[in-house]
């Protein structure tokens, strides 16, 4: 039994497919089952994705007639083994390390859900999405109080950047309403929490969401069917607020709950020259370049380990407030266990010495780094030192992420013949650097 269960209902999704699908088989997280449910398409979505299950037997794929979206996944939740569920449009797409992170906040922090940050794809632009400042472990009617703040924002409403547990839905028969067109998603959400206690706000984005333009949801959300959707929709969110609270509490937040009726969505903008909207490529340490023909080339390839490893130290670095070159330097001095001068980290680091200095100052302001003395002998040097604390854990999983992704599909006797010849690359790179 594979650990998550990811869900793709796909209609007619040729021209995207293949992003989607590729986002989920190179999750570095490899203990998935991915049910692709094809319903009724009439383009060649059904033949695509049986060509990515002849390689991947973690696929399984369903081919029936149209019956909907909420039909649709219902059937896969019918099927589903994992013991978490996460769910993916045909539109959209995942970052390599989506699945872990969800993953790993569940079952680190004893929650029943995982909700996270996404972004938001509008053309060649993307942004930042989350509706709650801070991450970490909240109660349920916490979180529903932050909910009253902005209701509709995609944020709570969908389910594409939360994880679930299957034991809850099994339990509860929780299952999508297949006699609504609209806020069906919400509605699941709504019936779902009212059955777990803590909740996880993660704030990595785990999910890129695509607004396409043309869709029949796009042509079809006119004022007027606005209006008639939320107003079909209020009875189920009043009533999930009277079985969280009181009634006296409830009369409090009654006017915001009714709130719903008129609020919008924060989140639905990717909006060109707004400081929190980059080019697509940017969002996460810049564009990563690659050139065939270098393949083989050491420049290159030190290139690559190096963006590979900075990547996996996004995530850490997003959660905390801080640069990749700021966990960068963190890292370090975490592994070299002592005290080093500005000019040792900038060298190491391959930083800047002006934007190392910069970043240092910033990080003797967190509790991960103090000045442990200054080296008289050296012209008065500042040497620095990481102070160890909740980081340690986390650059410890990171490494071993790295080395995962690196030595997929070596075996161990190849592994073992790779750290020997590695060792005696860099003992004789050592050799001509140092000991001349």
């Amino acid at each position: 039994m594979s650990k998550v269960s990811i869900i793709v209902p796909i209609y007619n999704g040729e021209k995207v497919i293949r992003r989607c699908v590729d986002s989920i088989i190179n999750q570095d997280y490899r203990d998935l089952e991915i049910i692709l449910v094809d319903d009724g398409s009439k383009d060649d979505s059904y033949k695509i994705i049986e060509e990515y299950a002849k390689n991947d037997e973690r696929i399984v794929l369903v081919h029936k007639e149209n019956s909907g979206v909420s039909a649709t996944r219902n059937l896969a939740l019918s099927m589903a083994t994992g013991d978490y569920i996460q769910f993916l449009d045909v539109d959209d797409w995942l970052p390599f390390d989506s699945t872990k992170l969800m993953v790993r906040a569940m079952e680190e922090n004893d929650v029943d859900l995982v909700i996270a940050d996404f972004y938001r794809v509008v053309g060649d632009n993307v942004a930042k999405k989350g509706s709650i400042k801070e991450g970490g472990v909240t109660t349920r009617n916490a979180f529903a109080d932050k909910m009253m703040l902005s209701p509709a924002d995609f944020y709570y409403g969908v389910l594409w950047n939360k994880l679930y547990k299957k034991q809850i839905i099994d339990s509860y028969a929780i299952r999508m309403d297949q006699n609504i067109s609209y806020g069906e998603d919400m509605i699941y959400n709504l019936e779902y929490l009212l059955h777990v206690e803590r909740i996880y706000v993660l704030k990595n984005p785990v999910y890129y969401y695509v607004r396409t333009e043309g869709s029949l949801v796009m042509q079809n959300m006119n004022l007027e069917s606005t209006i008639k959707m939320k107003t079909g929709m209020i009875k189920y969110y009043r009533d999930f607020y009277k079985n969280i609270t009181v009634a006296h509490d409830y009369e409090q937040r009654k006017p915001f709950i009714y709130g719903y009726l008129v609020a919008v969505s924060t989140d639905s903008f990717a909006i060109p020259f707004l400081e929190n909207t980059k080019k697509l490529g940017e969002e996460k340490g810049g564009k990563v370049y690659y050139d065939k023909e270098l393949d083989d080339n050491e420049l290159m390839n030190n290139y690559l380990r190096n963006r590979l490893f900075l990547k996996m130290l996004n995530p850490l670095a997003e959660a905390k407030g801080l640069r990749e070159n700021e966990m960068m330097i963190l890292y370090y001095l975490y592994k070299k266990g002592k005290s080093a001068s500005g000019d040792e980290i900038a060298s190491v680091c391959s930083i800047g010495s002006g934007n190392c200095a910069i970043s240092l100052a910033k990080l003797l302001t967190t509790a991960h780094l103090k000045v442990s003395d200054v080296n008289l002998f050296d012209d008065d040097k500042i040497l620095y030192e990481y102070v160890s604390g909740e980081l340690d854990k986390q650059f410890d999983k990171i490494q071993d992420d790295y080395l995962a992704i690196c030595f997929n599909g070596v075996s161990e006797e190849d592994l073992k013949r790779f750290t020997e010849v590695r060792k005696q690359v860099y003992d004789n790179i050592r050799k001509t650097l140092i000991n001349q």
